[in-house]
């Protein structure tokens, strides 16, 4: 598993990162938003939506639990802060559409469900700074495909963080 770790200091640059992820997240893929209350995750997911070509507003399920919408994939956006366990999601028939083919499926309080989240899940953990920016930690396999380079302008990266996202492009990273 790959780990790439972003920084973005305001809510245009959150949905620009969302956007990339829309736009190269494979069918059948299943990302679990981690992070505090406020860290973004329901931003990140608008961004995502974007790059998946969902114009219509995409708002946090925090009541229906799910939402879904069309665009290049099949977005399942589940948010699971008022489960009190796994059982409860499986009740509402969530796990069923959890990785279907042509699918994305975005979990925000990914942590409630944590145990009935299959192996290849991609995980993003999003952190508030004390200035309010946001580290953005991105986990998975199919984000070694992502040409971060033709997404993410370098000053998104966090240089504090990032120097083995760097060295793992040294041999044919410019970034002009």
């Amino acid at each position: 598993m790959s780990l790439i770790i972003l920084s973005s200091p305001n809510v245009r640059r959150t949905i620009a990162i969302g956007r990339a992820i829309g736009r190269t997240a494979p069918s059948g893929s299943i990302i679990a938003f981690r992070g505090d209350l406020g860290a973004g995750k329901t931003t990140l997911a608008k961004g995502v939506a974007q790059g998946l070509g969902i114009m219509e507003p995409i708002i946090s399920p925090t009541y229906t639990i799910i939402a879904e919408y069309q665009g290049r994939l099949h977005l399942v956006h589940i948010d699971a802060y008022r489960l009190l366990d796994e059982d409860e999601f499986m009740q509402t028939g969530g796990e069923e559409l959890l990785g279907s083919p042509g699918s994305l499926s975005l979990i925000e309080w990914s942590e409630r469900i944590a145990g009935i989240l299959p192996k290849e899940t991609q995980y993003i953990t999003m952190v508030v700074e004390e200035d309010g920016s946001r580290i953005i930690m991105i986990e998975g396999d199919w984000i070694e495909n992502i040409d971060w380079r033709r997404f993410v302008i370098p000053r998104f990266l966090d240089l504090e963080h990032a120097s083995a996202l760097i060295k793992r492009f040294q041999d044919d990273c410019t970034f002009d």
